[in-house]
């Protein structure tokens, strides 16, 4: 049995994320079997092969690993689907399909929560969305582990192994029962309870503590590791009412699948900028107003306009 955990190549410049064997196996993997479904297709990955190519060691677990679930057989097959991850744009009206092979390696390595993301963009929108939690239970919250939507046909959830989509919907949460205060609260109330004072949200990053607060500074975010996307998943699921991203320059496989997963999920669910306009995609990298803004199919307008306020404060 391989370690897939135990083959951290390098911290990455910038955002001090691990990489292990399990993130470069994924991303041949589903970059080689795109290729066979969808060959006019473009695909984007987060990874690419060079530091597979300085680590012979880190290079034959992740293409052994990638080879036990039916990826290419052989090392220069794996180097090449791992490095088409890499091609540049091709144009307008393009289909690209992207992926983020293990969102929260951090939570995989520590057994927490992470996310294997996909997502069909078509001219920078999202139109598929898919996320897999295989560790539902640190979210606190049981349920299928896999969400998949599609543009203006709504949300389906699906097992881990065997037949979907599963004849599941998500519980009302406790939070959408409760009468809240008015919001935001005061600023001088330092002793407020989520779920009880204010409903529970998430925020990221988390340096953006003191100046994300949009029910008030007494009223935190709650915490769910790891990464962004297991937050969009945590409020499709119904664990937090709402989810911001306070940052204006994001990379798109942490956020596309998310994004159209919280928009199709019903109800009042939305996943916009901090000026509740469409979230869009166009490159490796992506720009918003403020931040991305998502709330619930439970979540009220009133609370939903809190945590736009909050995000808007993040604009230039």
């Amino acid at each position: 049995e391989c370690d897939v955990t135990a083959g951290v190549s390098f911290i990455k410049p910038g955002d001090s994320t691990p990489v292990t064997a399990a993130d470069f196996a994924i991303q041949g993997l589903v970059s080689a079997a795109l290729r066979a479904e969808f060959p006019a297709d473009r695909f984007m990955g987060e990874e690419d092969a060079a530091d597979l190519r300085a680590d012979d060691a880190l290079c034959e677990l992740s293409s052994s690993l990638c080879q036990r679930f039916g990826g290419p057989s052989d090392r220069t097959a794996f180097l090449n689907a791992v490095d088409a991850g890499l091609e540049p744009d091709r144009g307008q009206k393009e289909r690209v399909w992207v992926l983020d092979p293990i969102d929260g390696t951090k939570g995989f390595m520590t057994g927490q929560g992470y996310v294997i993301g996909l997502a069909l963009l078509v001219d920078g929108e999202p139109v598929v969305g898919a996320m897999g939690v295989p560790n539902r239970a640190a979210i606190g919250e049981d349920g299928p582990p896999l969400m998949v939507a599609v543009k203006g046909h709504g949300l389906r959830w699906w097992p881990a192994e065997g037949p979907g989509p599963v004849d599941y919907t998500p519980p009302t949460p406790k939070w959408a029962s409760v009468d809240y205060p008015p919001l935001p609260a005061k600023d001088g109330d330092q002793s407020l309870k989520a779920c009880v004072d204010y409903p529970p949200w998430l925020l990221s990053p988390q340096t953006a503590r003191q100046a994300c607060t949009p029910f008030g500074p007494g009223a935190p975010s709650s915490e769910v590791c790891c990464g962004a996307m297991i937050k969009y998943f945590a409020v499709v699921a119904g664990v937090a009412a709402g989810f911001v991203q306070f940052e204006r320059k994001l990379k798109t496989w942490d956020h596309a699948c998310g994004v159209i997963c919280v928009a199709e999920a019903g109800g009042a669910a939305s996943a916009t900028d901090a000026d509740s306009k469409p979230v869009l995609f166009p490159g490796r990298t992506f720009e918003v107003a403020g931040g991305v803004v998502c709330t619930s199919q439970w979540t009220t307008p009133e609370v939903r306009q809190c945590l736009l306020n909050a995000a808007r404060s993040n604009l230039p």
